[in-house]
């Protein structure tokens, strides 16, 4: 077994995460990944909350004010920028796809990730993790919370971005563990392998990291 493998068995079994998002319809998903960027979990689900209370879909969010969208998620905070982003986003779905992201969605991976990313808002970043969220593409999308796990056991490289790092973690971990080796590495991100103040004492893979000297000191 590769040591990234390896390193994915221990975290995988030891921080588990469904990623929430069951109860969401695909447009939903979408707002939720957008808004969980830079923001505390808690914050996205009350902001989650007060969204889906107040819109029924991609059409009611295309005709709403600016003003009520950012009411809306304003516990997710960059709510502004956010709001505005989301609008545009229900706009180009109703102009271009008829309000619908399942003329997406039913597109092979690489077709879906273009239609995604040409979406003002949508990243490579966020475009796997709503195929991975709302039909299970196998793809391992690489977060900020990854990208510094992996940098710190010395598997991300100065070089690495996005779609090499992700390529580099794919090679190592089987399709149908990705998505929880995904979810368990974001949860172990959160708990453990923080950005400031990283509890070094507590973590299962301390053994494999190449920078525990620096990150012990915060």
């Amino acid at each position: 077994m590769s040591e990234i493998r390896n390193i994915a068995s221990v975290i995988s079994g030891q921080y588990e995460s469904d990623g929430g998002w069951g109860k969401y319809a695909p447009f939903e998903v979408l707002v939720n990944i957008m808004l969980s960027q830079s923001t505390h979990w808690r914050n996205v689900d009350a902001a989650m909350e007060r969204f889906v209370r107040k819109f029924r879909g991609i059409d009611d969010v295309a005709r709403a004010d600016l003003a009520e969208i950012e009411k809306a998620i304003r516990p997710a905070g960059f709510y502004r920028v956010r709001a505005a982003r989301i609008s545009r986003l229900a706009r180009s779905l109703q102009k271009n796809h008829g309000g619908r992201l399942e003329g997406i969605t039913e597109l092979p991976y690489a077709e879906a990730k273009k239609e995604l990313t040409s979406l003002e808002g949508i990243g490579p970043k966020t475009a796997d993790v709503f195929l991975m969220a709302v039909r299970g593409e196998r793809v391992l999308p690489v977060d900020v919370h990854i990208f510094r796990i992996m940098k710190r056991l010395g598997v991300a490289k100065g070089g690495d971005g996005y779609e090499s790092l992700r390529a580099k973690l794919e090679k190592e971990i089987p399709p149908g563990e990705r998505a929880r080796v995904h979810l368990a590495l974001i949860e172990f991100g959160r708990q453990i392998c923080k950005s400031q103040n990283p509890r070094c004492e507590e973590c299962p893979i301390r053994k494999h990291c190449r920078e525990g000297d620096k990150t012990d000191r915060g």
